[in-house]
């Protein structure tokens, strides 16, 4: 069984988005069982809470736009399942699809809890169109169980706030009893643990993100960003192999 993973994608308005032309194909050719957005699919600039007093720097920007941005990646995404299945008379391809939320795609659920005007007008899930596309919604800070790994976007530490720091993977393992899959910090991290009392190795993956740009706060910074997706093949219950394949590739062997 395949698990494709793609981590961080940060979608806005100001990209260029082939890379999701690619990873339709990509899907297509390899065909994984299971897909998960990890989370922050969608940056949403326009709620940055960083630069809600820099008037300069949220000029122009609007929710609408990185709606329709991020429509038009998931519109790219998956024409070529689209067009597969239309094509198939017999064995249609139809993957189990999850998208996370991130702590990015929670700007929008923090803004709304503050001014609820707009509340049943916008939300990530109905203007993404993501029933309808078939996706599975996870919540933010929420987990999902595949073949007895977890999936969420970032694990939560015992203060309430996400993991952070060197060693993620080692802190991950240290709040899960079982195999562990997050993203949030765009760096490739992996960890393995063997505990008493349990037979099985206890695996912790961070995957890493699937974008390109570079953000301004920081530029002339060391980022140790890994741009790719993963898939993982289970080879037992609670445990993976994996594949790494970065964007550069991706992008040489799917445009």
């Amino acid at each position: 069984m395949q698990i494709l993973i793609v981590g961080d994608s940060h979608i806005d308005d100001n990209q260029n988005l082939d890379r999701f032309t690619a990873l339709g194909n990509f899907i297509i050719d390899k065909q994984p069982e299971y897909i998960v957005s990890i989370g922050d699919f969608i940056t949403l600039n326009c709620l940055s809470a960083w630069d809600r007093d820099n008037r300069a720097t949220l000029e122009n920007k609007r929710y609408y736009k990185e709606i329709l941005a991020g429509n038009k990646a998931m519109d790219l995404l998956e024409y070529p399942l689209y067009k597969y299945n239309k094509e198939k008379r017999r064995g249609k391809y139809n993957p189990q699809k999850y998208y996370l939320m991130g702590n990015h795609e929670d700007r929008l659920t923090r803004y709304l809890i503050k001014d609820p005007t707009f509340e049943k007008q916008v939300s990530i899930e109905s203007n993404l169109n993501l029933k309808k596309r078939g996706w599975c919604v996870v919540p933010y800070k929420s987990n999902i169980d595949i073949y007895g790994i977890s999936f969420t976007h970032i694990p939560i530490g015992g203060n309430g706030s996400p993991i952070s720091g060197m060693n993620v993977c080692r802190k991950a393992l240290n709040l899960y009893s079982n195999s562990i899959i997050f993203g949030h910090t765009h760096q490739f991290n992996v960890e393995n643990m063997f505990r008493h009392g349990v037979k099985n190795l206890i695996q912790a993956l961070n995957v890493g993100c699937f974008f390109e740009h570079t953000d301004p706060y920081v530029e002339g910074a060391v980022t140790h960003y890994w741009r790719g997706i993963i898939m993982l093949n289970c080879v037992k219950k609670g445990q993976f192999d994996l594949e790494t394949i970065s964007l550069p590739s991706l992008k040489k062997l799917y445009l």
